[in-house]
């Protein structure tokens, strides 16, 4: 992408990062909310620390890709691919980073060309594409375990 945008995304990376992982948080069942929402020991809270690495290195890649990158959707994925809720939802995660730096935008009040928007969107729809591919892997691999787990 390498325009303005991005350099946004860049300088406010940690304010983007903490944000997104609470949307994402936010998500799961009020029960376990709270200790999920508060407890930062990664041995006490995995879930939230494995979203917060993989949201993170997701950031730091998400223009770039690579090898990072497809390890931390597959991480993502995989927690994802576990809960309760539809696949819609999941995937929604991608949607939210959209949401957070539209935000951001207007908070600074800096202004970006269309094209820059254009790059992010299709970034972000690129990113969600191939996060569904692997979202459906990790549960249809659930599935076939499952089944042959009950044989």
């Amino acid at each position: 992408m390498g325009n303005s945008l991005n350099t946004l995304i860049v300088q406010n990376h940690e304010q983007i990062l903490e944000e997104w992982l609470y949307l994402r948080l936010a998500i799961i069942s009020k029960q376990k909310q709270s200790l999920i929402m508060k407890q930062m020991d990664p041995f006490k809270n995995p879930i939230r620390h494995q979203l917060h690495e993989g949201l993170k290195v997701i950031l730091e890649n998400y223009e770039k890709k690579g090898e990072k990158y497809t390890e931390a959707v597959e991480q993502i994925c995989g927690i994802l691919a576990i809960q309760d809720y539809p696949p819609s939802t999941a995937m929604a995660l991608f949607y939210e980073l959209k949401v957070i730096v539209r935000k951001l935008v207007k908070k600074t009040g800096v202004g970006f060309k269309a094209k820059d928007w254009v790059e992010f969107n299709s970034c972000i729809e690129t990113m969600t594409l191939e996060a569904f591919d692997c979202y459906c892997a990790q549960r249809e691999s659930m599935l076939t375990q499952g089944r042959a787990s009950s044989s």
